[in-house]
């Protein structure tokens, strides 16, 4: 009985469009927290925004779940636009940033 080496198999190196596309969908991810963090920050410099954090007065709860769903949603494209073929991550990057967008915009909605 002899045994025989099968060829090792190479991938082909990932196209131009892919490694934008990831490389994009990565900074996004990282610029997210510190985008959220600024728009609280300003949110909180403006009038309405310090009364709300010091005397909590007439102000609308946050919406916890919801904002906890589209942080799901946000790492679920996340990783939808690293690991998809081109087509698919092309939209999950479009996604992403979408609901990004999204999310700095309920901070911003609810001192």
């Amino acid at each position: 009985m002899s045994w025989k080496q099968q060829p090792a198999v190479v991938s082909a190196p990932p196209s131009e469009d892919a490694v934008r596309i990831r490389t994009r969908s990565g900074i996004a991810a990282v610029l997210f927290l510190p985008a959220l963090f600024i728009a609280k920050v300003l949110l909180l410099a403006t009038d309405k925004g310090g009364r709300c954090f010091v005397d909590d007065i007439a102000c609308a709860p946050f919406p916890d779940t919801a904002f906890g769903a589209l942080l799901v949603a946000v790492v679920l494209a996340l990783v939808a636009a690293m690991a998809a073929p081109v087509r698919v991550a092309r939209g999950a990057l479009r996604a992403q940033l979408l609901l990004e967008a999204a999310g700095v915009l309920v901070v911003l909605a609810y001192p």
